[in-house]
């Protein structure tokens, strides 16, 4: 029988959270990070037209009523 028992954090775990920003940090401040971060806004030629696509259909999206919400007053 295991003598400690983990605790319940409910929602989440505070020490793990901290770790992983810890971690992270460390990461973006690395050579190596600082080059994932220059490579990150880099687009195939081959996804370009797709996130063009999916850019202009969430603009047109954002413009029109939510089909989900059902207002009262129709």
């Amino acid at each position: 029988m295991a003598s400690e028992t983990p605790e319940n954090h409910g929602e989440g775990n505070p020490e793990a959270a901290e770790r992983f920003n810890d971690a992270e940090q460390q990461f973006v401040q690395s050579a190596q990070g600082q080059q994932k971060i220059k490579e990150g806004p880099k687009v195939r030629p081959d996804e370009q037209a797709e996130l063009e696509r999916a850019e202009r259909v969430t603009r047109e999206r954002a413009k029109a009523e939510d089909p989900q919400v059902r207002r009262k007053d129709r």
